[in-house]
């Protein structure tokens, strides 16, 4: 069984200190948040000084536009990127508002009609931009950024949605399981800044190249490499959450690892939260998860009856840790087009204090009461909700 560790949920209240006050040789570089406890974006919104970038798969959450609004009102520079078509989202932001736009969404159209009015960019990103992926055409910019006076980064696993941050004030039906990981390494915020930039001016550019010098950071299209090799370094363990697992090499990496004598731990959202699965794709996960099996994978899934917030919880992380020693944290999804054709970031640490927080919440999840095995999630037993979210790429 995994090594326990003592949740304290008390330790994600925001550190304003590591935020805004000035770096040391001696400090921390990175520090995990856990979403729902106390996310930090609204903080770093609020303490920047002189500029904001964003780039991100969804905004829909009231307070980060009404943040980013005083931000604009006292004089920040602010640039955004987003997905213009996210999965199963009717609503288009870049178009004009119209009166049969739902409220949220009219919400959404206004926002970008503000930034652009006061001086600000709000850009869609260009789909040219994405790698080639499984050859299906189809890719997404689904990372998930915040940089701030261009000397410290946020990279997350949530969206800025009211789902991802629990603000329940807002009426979301459920609340995620989300990380971010701030960090003020010149390093990674000079790699993730280079790359926003070209995403900006919608230009390519050589992210192996960038990327050879921020060796802590991944960038999709380019993040399988890096976390195959991450996972082949293991030794000892494996702990690994995901919305699911269906890249065919990240699965086999995860199978020599148990063959070879790592003890992998494997956690995926219930199957049910897309919707109650068909008979190709109970199928489909059945030889995934049977493979696991085999090979002594321990899977777990995290169902709606475990809470978060007082809320269902949705897993909706993407989180690896290594011989409880080195983590990986970012918006890849366990799929090829997360892999190897969206935009999506990630950082890897080794900051004790991440590796500490990481892992006690991972083990908080994987023996939470209302975990099911793989094959209960299959039959929506024990999860109540089967509440048809799309799954995302």
């Amino acid at each position: 069984m995994l090594r326990p560790i003592a949740a304290r949920f008390g330790i994600f209240i925001f550190s304003f200190v590591f935020l805004i006050g000035p770096a040391r040789a001696d400090a921390e570089l990175d520090r995990l948040y856990e979403n729902a406890s106390g996310a930090p974006q609204l903080a770093m919104i609020e303490q920047a000084k002189t500029s904001i970038d964003i780039e991100i798969y969804s905004m829909k959450d009231s307070s980060v536009f009404q943040a980013l609004t005083r931000a604009l009102d006292r004089g920040i520079t602010l640039r955004i990127v987003q997905e213009p078509r996210p999965v199963a989202d009717p609503c288009r932001v870049f178009d004009p508002p119209t009166q049969a736009d739902e409220p949220k969404c009219r919400e959404q159209k206004n926002f970008v009609g503000l930034v652009r009015s006061k001086g600000g960019r709000y850009e869609p990103f260009e789909k040219a931009l994405c790698g080639p992926g499984d050859g299906s055409g189809m890719c997404y910019q689904h990372g998930k950024i915040l940089i701030v006076d261009a000397n410290l980064v946020a990279i997350s696993t949530g969206n800025f949605d009211a789902s991802s941050f629990c603000h329940r004030e807002q009426g979301p039906s459920k609340c995620n399981r989300d990380y971010t990981v701030v960090s003020r390494d010149p390093k990674v915020v000079r790699a993730i800044r280079s790359v926003f930039e070209a995403d900006l001016a919608k230009k390519t550019t050589d992210i192996p190249s960038i990327l050879a010098s921020a060796p802590r950071v991944t960038v999709s299209p380019h993040s399988l490499a890096p976390i195959l090799s991450f996972l082949n370094s293991a030794k000892k363990t494996i702990q690994i959450q995901n919305q699911y697992l269906k890249n065919p090499d990240v699965n086999a990496a995860l199978i020599r690892a148990a063959q070879r004598g790592v003890r992998v731990f494997v956690m995926v959202v219930s199957a049910c939260f897309f919707g109650r699965p068909d008979q190709n794709a109970v199928e489909h996960w059945t030889r995934i998860y049977t493979a696991f099996d085999a090979a002594g994978i321990q899977t777990r899934v995290f169902n709606s009856s475990i809470q978060i917030g007082g809320l269902p919880g949705y897993l909706h992380a993407k989180a690896i840790l290594i011989d409880s020693a080195r983590a990986w944290v970012g918006s890849v999804n366990g799929s090829t087009t997360s892999l190897a054709a969206n935009r999506e970031y990630g950082i890897f640490s080794d900051e004790p204090a991440v590796v500490r927080d990481l892992g006690s919440l991972m083990y908080t999840d994987y023996v939470a009461p209302g975990a099911g095995t793989w094959r209960e999630s299959l039959q929506c037993r024990p999860d109540h909700s089967a509440s048809r979210l799309p799954e995302e790429p």
